[in-house]
C-alpha cells in the first residue's frame, strides 16, 4: 500500500550540487508546501521550455497537476527539486520526476530546468539520481514522450549511458530508458 504524502520524508536524498558555472545548489526531495514554488518555476519558463516539457501550450499550470506532482508518495512517485537563494528567498531551477501508472503499468520520467540555468549539468545529474532512486525502488524501464525536436534531453540520455530506445509517433518521441 502506498505510503501518505507526507509520511517519512525522504531527508537521505538531500545534497548539494556543484554546477558547471561554479553554483552551488540544493537538491532534495519535493513537499506538498513546495507548490508555491513549483508555480514560481513555471512562470520563469519561456514558451518553449514550457512546450517541451508539457507538449501542450500552457499559460497556467492545472491545480491537478500541481497537487499531483507535489503530494506523492516518495515510492511509485518521486520528485527531486534543486533550489537556490533568489532575492533572499528559496526558487526552485529545475525539477526532476519519475511517476508509476498502474493502469498502463509504466513509469514516466520528466524533467523541467529554468532556461538561465539550462547547460550546467543540472539535468543530467538529476536525471542520473531520479533514475537511482527509481532503481533502488525496483523500477529498471523508465518511459517518456518527448518532442521529437528535443534534442538535449536525446543529448543528456546519450551521454548517461544507460540504454535509450526510441519510437516516433505523429511528431513525438516515445523514450525508454532501461537502469
Amino acid at each position: 500500500m502506498p505510503r501518505a504524502f507526507n509520511e517519512n520524508y525522504p531527508a537521505e536524498y538531500e545534497s548539494r550540487l556543484t554546477l558547471k558555472n561554479g553554483r552551488t545548489v540544493f537538491i532534495r526531495p519535493i513537499k506538498p508546501t513546495d507548490e508555491y514554488l513549483i508555480v514560481d518555476l513555471f512562470n520563469k519558463l519561456d514558451d518553449d521550455s514550457k512546450y517541451m516539457r508539457f507538449l501542450m501550450p500552457l499559460n497556467t499550470l492545472p491545480e491537478d497537476l500541481l497537487f499531483r506532482s507535489t503530494h506523492i508518495d516518495y515510492n511509485n512517485n518521486f520528485a527531486l527539486i534543486a533550489l537556490i537563494c533568489e532575492d533572499e528567498k528559496d526558487s526552485i531551477i529545475a525539477s526532476c520526476r519519475y511517476g508509476y501508472d498502474p493502469k498502463d503499468n509504466v513509469t514516466d520520467f520528466a524533467i523541467v530546468v529554468r532556461d538561465d540555468w539550462q547547460r550546467n549539468g543540472l539535468g543530467k545529474s538529476l536525471l542520473e539520481k531520479i533514475f537511482t532512486i527509481g532503481k533502488e525502488h525496483g523500477i529498471s524501464h523508465f518511459m517518456s514522450v518527448i518532442d521529437s525536436t528535443n534534442s538535449i534531453i536525446k543529448h543528456t540520455l546519450r551521454e548517461l549511458g544507460y540504454t535509450v530506445k526510441y519510437s516516433y509517433r505523429n511528431g513525438s518521441t516515445l523514450v525508454e530508458v532501461f537502469v
